[in-house]
């Protein structure tokens, strides 16, 4: 299962996903930076975005921005 159906059945948030450089991914919610591959070096589980998401005030959207992987 890839990290959009993860999230989207999860939380039932609507998930975009968006292309952007190659090797990057960035995920945003509401327009917002919370988690970038470039600054950890290393893409996220979906149980750790699932999580992290969690953590946070209810999302109205979400958005992968970057190269698509599973």
């Amino acid at each position: 299962m890839s990290l959009k159906e993860s999230v989207e059945r999860e939380l039932r948030i609507p998930t975009s996903i968006r292309l952007g450089a190659p090797g990057s991914l960035d995920i945003l919610v509401d327009g917002e930076k919370i988690y970038s591959k470039k600054e950890t070096g290393r893409i996220p589980s979906a149980e750790e975005v699932v999580n992290l998401l969690r953590s946070r005030k209810p999302a109205q959207t979400m958005d992968l921005a970057g190269e698509q992987t599973g």
